[in-house]
Order: structure tokens, then C-alpha cells, then sequence
């Protein structure tokens, strides 16, 4: 066997030649094991410990961000807010909901290096950023946070953050009703009525029924002088309200009802020959439907409002709409796939190629999953005095701390948040006022 001019042997350089893409693709398919076996552990041990109601526990299993791998920070940051914001610890879960808005912003800059390493593995590779709804909760439950803790400033900070959020992903997010009450609160309760009167036109013009925010257009639009409106709106009323008796002038209790687990992704593929596999995650449901909570009203103090999200189906939609970047970077990752194959000469070489880049076609399955299936906002009209409430529904049946309402110079606004039927702690805002 001769030399080249080079003094290498074509034997050697192609074996080399060949060699190197299997190497490479047999340690990428090692690698992407890891990866997708190793770094959600701790997150799944918290997810588990939660839906278990072991709420200590699930936040200890995330006692450090260093606990997941730097690609899944925004799901740390997210999934240990929700954690703390159930457990009671509202300013520990805005201090890491925070975070996860910074983080968001910062991960506006595509890293080259990532995108280029996800056109020859997996997706599980890159930095998770979380869906566009996913995004949208996250400011959420921001607001719930400072309500609670009776920042309503910061909270219409985050509700105007919420709606860059619709504005920039409409369809994806139009069904997420609860956020957009909650939007038009944060404006209430600072008695920016204009404000507030939008939105809740905005979320009667979205819901199928618009009788949940009958009342607050009825009172904000006579406040504007908004009174052909007012006189639509009023058709919606129960017959005492239409009698005068809207509001007892003593507060109200606003609470945050969370049901059920939301849904979570799951791996899909379709594989055409000789190697070719396109893979693709879709939300599975994990609660049926679940009937929304319901609280007696206070005798004479009028009756309830009720407004929820389907947070599956708002996921769901949000998923959709990437349907389009999702498909285009599968076509975009086989035709890379295909080309890397068909430029080793070796047979059996290119076979294993094949095999490695098919194993490693792997749909990224990551989410939120300590999230609700539902989401529930009830507002009740309270009376002068000591208030008891209980909130009923399928899996809740609990009392709410007693609530002793002071007319003062108008409507105080009292908050509580409830997981399936636990949810003792609530707050009380002393100086805001209809007025």
C-alpha cells in the first residue's frame, strides 16, 4: 500500500474520514440520554411532592436553582413560584417569578451555538422559554402574589406586562379569561375605572356569557356616563341588582381558586423511510373537567361573580400557534440530518449515522406542570361586620378565615388563594376604596 504525496495513506484518511461523524453522532445520542434522563429529577420530585400536598417538601426539592440544569432556570424559577405562592410565601414566589420575567427578556437573544447544536440533536438541548401562555401566567400569579400582600401598584405593573403578552399573542392567549379579570382588577382597585372599564368590556366581548363582569360595567360605566352601555349591560343582572341592591358598600372578598393539574406534553413521532423521523409534543389532558367552585352568597349583600380559565385548552392554543416555527425547524434539522448522511461514503458507517440521528430525534416535553387545570376567580360582596365564607365545589369544600368588613369610606378589597379545597391564608388592603 503506497503513500500520497502528503506521505498519508488513502486507506487511513478514509477510515478517519468515517469515523469522526459516527464518534461524534454516538456521543451526541449518549449525551441527549443524560440529558433528558438527569435534569428534571428534582424537578419531577418536586411536581410530585406538590400534587401530594407535601408543599415543604416540593419547595425543599428546589432549595437551589443550581438544582436543574442552567437550560431548565426558567422552569425552576416558575415551577418554585408556584410552589411558594400555595405554600403562603407570596414574596418568596414574587422574588423567583420575577426572575423568570428577567430571564424571558434575556432569552429574546437566540444563542447561535444552541440553535446549531438543536439542527443535529434535540430541542432538549436549547434553553427552555416556555410557552407563550406559560409566559403570560407567569405575570399571573405575579399580580395574585402582590395583591395578596396588598402591593396593588406592583400588581398593575405586572397586569400592563400581561398585556404586551395578549397584544404580541392574541389567539394564543384570548381564552385565558381569569388573567384578563385580573387585569382589569389591578386597574379597579387603584380607581383607575377607564382602565378597568376596558378591560372588562374586552373580556364581556371574549366570554361566551358576559353575565361574570355584568355588574363591574354596570357600575364603572354609570361612574364614565357610559349609559347606553350600562343600559346593555343591565339585561345581565340578577333581578335584585336591577332593584338598586348591587353593592353593600362594605367590601369584597376576591378569591383565587385553582383546580386540578394541568396538562402536560407528550412525545409524538412520524417516521418515513429510509430513516426520516419527525417528532412533535401535544398537551394531554391530566384533570377532566372539573365544575367551578361556587360560594353561597352573604344574604343582602348581592350575589357572586365568577369568571374561569381552562388553563389546558389555553395551553393547548398556545402550543398551536408555534405549530408553524415547530414544523419548520423539524424540516429544517432532517434535511440538515440527511445531508451529514449522505456525505459518508462508507455503508455501513452512514447505517449507524442514520440510526444515531434517528434515536436522537427526541421531542421536548418540558412545561409547567405544577399549574391548575382551572382557574377561578370569585368575587363576593361582603356585609358590614364578621363575613364567613365557604367555597364548595367538586374537590373543595373549605372555610375561608373570617372577615370583618369596615364600610369606612368605601369597599375594601380582602384576598385569598385556594388549592383544592386548602387555602387558609388571606390578606386585606385597609386603604383602598370604590370611591
Amino acid at each position: 500500500m503506497g503513500y500520497t504525496e502528503n506521505g498519508y495513506m488513502p486507506d487511513m484518511m478514509k477510515s478517519s474520514q468515517v469515523v469522526r461523524p459516527l464518534k461524534c453522532a454516538c456521543l451526541l445520542v449518549c449525551l441527549l440520554s443524560i440529558v433528558i434522563s438527569g435534569c428534571s429529577a428534582k424537578l419531577n420530585k418536586a411536581r410530585n411532592a406538590f400534587y401530594n400536598g407535601q408543599i415543604d417538601e416540593a419547595s425543599g426539592a428546589l432549595s437551589s436553582r443550581d438544582d436543574v440544569a442552567t437550560r431548565d432556570q426558567l422552569l425552576f424559577y416558575m415551577e418554585k413560584g408556584l410552589i411558594l405562592h400555595h405554600a403562603g410565601d407570596y414574596q418568596g414566589s414574587i422574588d423567583l417569578l420575577l426572575n423568570a420575567t428577567a430571564l424571558m427578556q434575556e432569552q429574546e437573544v437566540i444563542s447561535a451555538g444552541q440553535q446549531t447544536a438543536s439542527m443535529v440533536t434535540s430541542e432538549w438541548l436549547t434553553d427552555y422559554k416556555g410557552e407563550y401562555a406559560e409566559r403570560l401566567l407567569v405575570h399571573t400569579y405575579l399580580m395574585m402574589n402582590f395583591l395578596i400582600l396588598g402591593d396593588h401598584e406592583s400588581a398593575l405593573v405586572e397586569a400592563k406586562q400581561a398585556l404586551v403578552v395578549y397584544d404580541t399573542y392574541p389567539e394564543a392567549c384570548s381564552a385565558d379569561y381569569f388573567t384578563r379579570a385580573l387585569i382589569a382588577h389591578c386597574y379597579e382597585s387603584l380607581n383607575e375605572i377607564n382602565g378597568a372599564y376596558i378591560e372588562y368590556k374586552k373580556l364581556a366581548e371574549l366570554m361566551p356569557d358576559p353575565v361574570p363582569v355584568a355588574r363591574k360595567l354596570c357600575v364603572l360605566g354609570n361612574r364614565l356616563g357610559f349609559y347606553d352601555e350600562v343600559e346593555y349591560y343591565q339585561q345581565f343582572l340578577p333581578e335584585p341588582e336591577l332593584n338598586g341592591n348591587v353593592d353593600s358598600g362594605a367590601g369584597e372578598l376576591i378569591v383565587f381558586v385553582s383546580q386540578g393539574k394541568s396538562p402536560v406534553k407528550i412525545p409524538h413521532n412520524i417516521v418515513l423511510p429510509p430513516s426520516i423521523r419527525f417528532s412533535f409534543s401535544t398537551y394531554e389532558n391530566r384533570s377532566g373537567y372539573i365544575t367551578p367552585p361556587a360560594v353561597g352568597p352573604v344574604s343582602g349583600a348581592g350575589s357572586s361573580d365568577i369568571v374561569t380559565s381552562d388553563i389546558g385548552e389555553v395551553l393547548k392554543a398556545s402550543l398551536n400557534e408555534r405549530l408553524v416555527q415547530v414544523i419548520a425547524k423539524e424540516t429544517a434539522r432532517v434535511v440538515v440530518k440527511e445531508a451529514i448522511a449522505h456525505n459518508i461514503d462508507d455503508d455501513n458507517v452512514e447505517t449507524l449515522v442514520r440510526i444515531a440521528f434517528f434515536l436522537m430525534e427526541v421531542p421536548d416535553t418540558r412545561c409547567w406542570e405544577t399549574l391548575p387545570a382551572y382557574l377561578t376567580m370569585i368575587r363576593v360582596p361582603l356585609l358590614p361586620g364578621e363575613n364567613q365564607i365557604h367555597v364548595n365545589g367538586m374537590d373543595i369544600n373549605a372555610a375561608l378565615p373570617q372577615i370583618d368588613a369596615n364600610p369606612g369610606n368605601g369597599p375594601f378589597y380582602h384576598y385569598s388563594s385556594i388549592r383544592n379545597g386548602t387555602g387558609p391564608r388571606h390578606s386585606k388592603e385597609n386603604s383602598q376604596s370604590a370611591d
